[in-house]
């Protein structure tokens, strides 16, 4: 495994809070390579344990609906109900499918279940791409576009379901000075926030004008400095 932490570290911020007890519904397997990849730094190279991930991927073609509904189906067992009441619970998903996108976002943010919504728009590799480039919304952000920059970055002659179900793919992308590519991504997703913000876009309604933008930094900016303070 690749270090997400390399050279000196330089900590001048107190201890971050731990990112605590998290139970994650990826929607797809490079969802699911991506957070693994935290998950199993943080469970063999820190010097306490303090924090419990579980993933949970969604078996079935993906879209956002069926993230929604399998983990409301999940947490109305009593069995699971019980075991991660005391959990946060995360969706990550991307935001190219179903059409009516924004109905279920307003579910989720409804459920009782208290949801933290990990979005990528439109993709989960718009989030990937901002590792080693900037994204704004002047530039051409659709899938084909995504999928190309990815082809690129990886050296590789197709970027398809293979390249996307191959952990290999997340290694390669944060293998190399990882924590440096992650802040990167982070700072760039913090600016197109605050882009829409002032452009007066909110979700849900907005969500398609919305490209590109991310949820899933907030998350991801707590896994980092966790392993930055507590990393060996």
């Amino acid at each position: 495994m690749g270090r997400l932490v390399n050279g000196e570290r330089k900590i001048n911020n107190p201890k971050p809070e731990n990112a605590g007890s998290l139970l994650i519904f990826c929607e797809g397997s490079t969802e699911y390579n991506y957070l693994s990849y935290f998950k199993s730094y943080l469970e063999h190279n820190v010097k306490a344990h303090y924090s419990n991930i579980v993933l949970e991927p969604i078996n079935t073609e993906g879209n956002a609906m069926h993230v929604y509904n399998y983990a409301e189906e999940f947490l109305k067992n009593d069995t699971n109900r019980k075991k991660y009441d005391l959990y946060e619970k995360h969706l990550v998903f991307d935001c190219d499918a179903p059409e009516n996108i924004e109905e279920v976002l307003r579910l989720m943010s409804l459920s009782e279940n208290e949801y933290v919504i990990d979005y990528s728009n439109l993709l989960f590799e718009t989030w990937l791409v901002m590792h080693f480039m900037i994204l704004t919304p002047e530039m051409n952000n659709g899938k084909s576009k995504m999928y190309e920059t990815m082809k690129i970055f990886l050296g590789v002659d197709n970027y398809g379901s293979q390249e996307k179900a191959d952990v290999g793919t997340i290694k390669k992308l944060l293998s190399d000075d990882g924590n440096k590519r992650i802040r990167d991504a982070v700072e760039n997703a913090k600016s197109l926030e605050k882009h829409w913000l002032e452009s007066g876009m909110t979700l849900p309604d907005k969500i398609k004008e919305m490209n590109p933008s991310v949820s899933v930094h907030i998350l991801i900016e707590r896994l980092l400095d966790e392993i930055e303070y507590s990393c060996k």
